[in-house]
């Protein structure tokens, strides 16, 4: 990506932060561009340097400095060096392992958490319609009670898959980075 095309899609990334922020940030960043150029550095790589833009604009709206950034990614390339080999069979390692087989597991606990809720409420749809048709009169009270009860669950079973997934997705999306990462950028230095 060019210097262009990285302030345009950096920009639109700080979209609703003030002008005079985003003003500044983008003349710090051109500035970083024509100092890189000025070395003999090509604009892509000074781009690749700065890493997404996306990330960097979430690290000024965070409350970041461009030293402060900057600082921290040279720590990163540092500590960084690249692929080197052990990373790569690190995550093809871990994952074959580990890695899948606890995501797995907890998809597995997500769904059985939803199908535990559908039969939840379909118990409490039969004892509703027992109920209502007057088959179960004899126990009326402990049915009336069962469902309270089954409701209660049904409640705390929603919260509990709408938190399961919610937490999943985002686990997951973090675990995918994590691996781009070290796949990308090796293990670091002992």
């Amino acid at each position: 990506m060019n210097k262009t095309e990285y302030l345009k899609r950096l920009s639109d990334e700080l979209g609703h932060m003030p002008y005079g922020d985003v003003k500044d940030i983008i003349q710090s960043i051109e500035e970083h561009f024509d100092e890189g150029l000025g070395e003999g550095r090509s604009e892509e790589e000074i781009a690749a340097s700065l890493g997404d833009p996306k990330e960097l604009a979430n690290e000024f709206k965070d409350g970041a400095k461009f030293n402060q950034i900057m600082k921290k990614r040279k720590r990163m390339a540092d500590s960084f060096k690249g692929p080197d080999g052990r990373g790569r069979i690190f995550v093809i390692v871990f994952n074959a392992f580990v890695g899948i087989e606890c995501w797995l597991v907890l998809l597995a606990a997500v769904i059985a958490a939803f199908m535990f809720l559908a039969a939840d409420l379909g118990i409490i749809g039969v004892l509703v319609a027992s109920m209502i048709m007057g088959k179960i009169t004899e126990f009326l009270v402990p049915c009336i009670f069962l469902v309270l009860t089954l409701v209660c669950v049904a409640v705390f079973l929603v919260a509990l898959v709408i938190l399961g997934v919610k937490y999943y997705a985002k686990g997951l999306k973090s675990y995918i980075r994590w691996n781009k990462h070290v796949w990308n950028y090796g293990l670091g230095e002992d």
